[in-house]
């Protein structure tokens, strides 16, 4: 096994490079953020990758989301019969169809509560920003995307002093477009502090995708013609799946160059990366991804190789 470290490897080198020189030029580098930010809040990171551990605190992961409202729903009574056919429905299906059925099954006010209790922001959430919370706000960076409910994003430029619009709805994103704000953070599925805005189950991806048409036709564009860089998201998400095919097959795989943030090598994963014409970034673990924003920013000095 390579022991060299995440920045000494000449690929990863080479893109860190990449992004600099596109931080400090004319490319528009647009940056996408997906719940491996929030992970962690608070705690160490380190576990982030083993998809099967959960620590049962805050800002879940994906996975981990999907978990704690199969549990939820194994304590209901009235399905503790049919507990085999449960674990098989959420072993099976698609995490968007696990969440239809939590909330058809809790109600709503019940599923409101359980998202306020994981996204909601709370007093002392300033002090348990991670180190990436705060290098992120210190990248040159006009426009924002994320999937995340949190209020961190927002959290960490309001401990830094600088303004930060966001749009979590179409009538949102369509009125700060036209102002040209010098921050705008883009929450495609919602915030948690405006509960109707949250895109989590099949019926909520579906109804987002006729409400928030601007939204994801400016993703799309974007996609075809700026660099991204995608830090803690999976791609996997069926709206941005969606875009990026068929930006992909509209500029017939000729799209700018893009990059993702992995948390430690997986040759597997790369090569599938590659073959959506993806830049791979592969840390020695989830910790250093702090580190890595620090390296891309062309305002820092770049010197690399410290753990958090």
């Amino acid at each position: 096994m390579d022991q060299t470290p995440w920045y000494e490897r000449p690929d990863n080198a080479r893109l860190v490079d990449e992004l600099r020189d596109a931080l400090s030029g004319d490319v528009d580098l647009l940056i996408f953020l997906g719940a491996g930010l929030s992970y962690g809040v608070g705690r160490g990171r380190a576990a982030f990758e083993v998809g099967e551990w959960d620590d049962g605190n805050r800002f879940p992961s994906w996975p981990g989301l999907v978990r704690r409202m199969h549990a939820r729903l194994l304590a209901l009574p009235e399905l503790a019969p049919f507990a085999t056919s449960l674990e098989a429905f959420f072993a099976e299906q698609p995490a968007i169809d696990a969440a239809q059925l939590f909330r058809d099954k809790i109600g709503e006010p019940n599923y409101r509560a359980f998202l306020r209790e994981l996204f909601g922001a709370q007093l002392g959430d300033a002090g348990k920003l991670t180190r990436s919370h705060r290098a992120l706000v210190e990248l040159p960076l006009s426009l924002l995307f994320t999937t995340n409910y949190d209020e961190l994003v927002e959290l960490a430029f309001a401990e830094a002093g600088l303004p930060l619009r966001i749009s979590a709805t179409q009538s949102q994103f369509v009125a700060h477009r036209q102002g040209h704000p010098p921050r705008h953070l883009v929450k495609l599925h919602g915030s948690i502090d405006q509960p109707d805005t949250i895109v989590l189950t099949r019926s909520d991806y579906a109804r987002s995708r006729r409400e928030r048409t601007e939204m994801f036709r400016y993703l799309g564009d974007e996609l075809r013609y700026s660099r991204f860089l995608f830090v803690g998201f999976s791609l996997s998400d069926p709206n941005f799946a969606l875009l990026y095919d068929d930006a992909r097959l509209a500029l017939e795989g000729a799209l700018p160059p893009s990059y993702v943030v992995q948390g430690y090598p997986d040759p597997i994963k790369e090569a599938y990366l590659r073959s959506l014409g993806l830049n791979s970034i592969s840390l020695d673990w989830w910790e250093d991804l702090p580190t890595f924003l620090e390296a891309i920013n062309p305002r820092a000095d770049g010197g690399i190789g410290r753990r958090v």
